[in-house]
């Protein structure tokens, strides 16, 4: 499984929900492709928009990381924002420290996946 990490928090709701919808088209496209992927943004968004989840990084942190441990590869997925994201930077430092491999993607391209 490919863990995609992509920023998402921002102080305006339209800018996250953008960012949710370009990480769907992300991970359709890599599906189409035969990677199978996993990004916590594309699954949790529409669950913590209609259930009211919280939104607090201690609950994401604990997530992400556990998902992070099962996979083989993490891909950064470098939207507007990305390298001011402190999740990203998070998930990134913690996939080095357990040997999982870190490619950065540019916004809606795979060709450099290899």
């Amino acid at each position: 499984m490919i863990y995609i990490a992509s920023p998402y928090t921002h102080k305006d709701k339209e800018v996250m929900q953008q960012r949710y919808e370009d990480v769907c088209k992300f991970c359709y496209d890599a599906v189409q492709r035969g990677y199978l992927v996993y990004s916590p943004i594309a699954h949790w968004h529409p669950i913590a928009e209609k259930y009211g989840l919280s939104r607090d990084e201690a609950w994401w942190r604990e997530l992400d990381e556990d998902a992070i441990k099962v996979s083989s590869r993490l891909w950064v997925l470098k939207l507007d924002g990305w390298e001011y994201s402190s999740g990203v930077k998070r998930e990134v430092l913690f996939a080095k420290r357990n040997t999982v491999r870190v490619n950065y993607i540019p916004k809606g391209g795979l060709s450099c996946i290899t």
